[in-house]
């Protein structure tokens, strides 16, 4: 198979899926110390909320962002009672508590380069070019090229991506789900998550070299031509608008079909038959995933329709 040509449409695929799919590099991003301005547009703030029920349980369903503004004030009253009258929380994965002792052997695993050549030895002078065009819109030397030779494309990508949203205000330590564990924690509130760890990065970590190459060419494009696009995407999300956020979602994995389905579709298809589980006890369950998986053809919720339930946005 050749290498694939990055387009402007797997870039965004794989931003996004950075912000409002996966919580990865929350503990990596967190300690790089950046400072923080706000990057937000004004707007009516009212996050997407969604609930099920049955005689004896009830769901909630909240569309969430894993890195923000720290200063924005996303809790809306609605919000804040859903997940006072739950006795559990649950989110995507474990990442709040996530130790370097359990992330350290899974990024081994999934994200470092063991080929002894690092990757960015094999970009075309174009690909390079962005790469360094990139690490200079950071404040980066092309010197410090050489601090991603242990790892793999798509970690280096995500790194980076962390690096600038940390730039433009948007802190993974204050992603709104981090925020509600910490909550339900001190609240002994039950804890629980739909997917593991490991999980999460296999996702990337099974990408093909050649998925993995065009994902990152496509990045560093993304990161010095297309700046404007985190404020759309959190316009979005602040106010709601769940289903132009899915279109700019799904639209921008054209082309990359096997991509979308391992991170999109075929979770929300193993998440709705967890939430089934939980529906099949008692109960008030919070649960917060990425607001990129409650919009489109095959959200959760339309997989949670599928099993029988009746899912009402608030």
């Amino acid at each position: 198979m050749g290498i694939i040509h990055a387009t402007k449409n797997t870039t965004k695929a794989f931003f996004r899926t950075y912000l409002l799919i996966t919580g990865l590099v929350t503990g990596v991003i967190a300690g790089l110390g950046f400072t923080t301005q706000s990057a937000l547009a004004d707007g009516k703030i009212d996050p997407a909320l969604w609930k099920l029920t049955d005689e004896d349980s009830v769901v909630w369903l909240f569309g969430t962002v894993h890195a923000q503004d720290p200063d924005l004030q996303w809790r809306t009253e609605k919000i804040k009672q859903a997940f006072a009258s739950a006795d559990s929380f649950y989110m995507e994965a474990p990442v709040a508590d996530a130790t370097p002792e359990t992330m350290v052997p899974l990024l081994q695993k999934y994200a470092f380069n063991t080929s002894g050549t690092p990757f960015y030895e094999q970009l075309t002078p174009d690909d390079r070019a962005n790469f360094v065009r990139a690490l200079n819109s950071l404040g980066i030397p092309e010197e410090a090229m050489k601090n991603f030779d242990n790892l793999r494309p798509w970690f280096t990508a995500v790194t980076l991506a962390g690096v600038q949203m940390q730039a433009e205000g948007l802190n993974p330590e204050a992603g709104v789900d981090k925020a509600l564990w910490e909550e339900a924690k001190a609240a002994g509130k039950e804890l629980g998550y739909l997917e593991t760890l490991e999980q999460q990065l296999r996702i990337f970590g099974n990408m093909t070299p050649q998925e993995d190459m065009a994902m990152f060419n496509s990045s560093m494009v993304q990161m010095v031509e297309d700046t404007d696009m985190l404020d759309q995407l959190f316009t979005y999300w602040k106010t709601g608008q769940i289903e132009k956020l899915a279109t700019l979602m799904n639209a921008s994995f054209d082309g990359q079909d096997r991509i979308k389905t391992a991170l999109l579709d075929d979770r929300n298809a193993n998440w709705s038959e967890k939430i089934e589980d939980i529906m099949r006890g008692s109960g008030t369950v919070f649960i917060a995933v990425g607001a990129g998986h409650l919009g489109g053809d095959q959200s959760l919720q339309w997989y949670l329709e599928r099993l029988g339930y009746e899912v009402i946005r608030q």
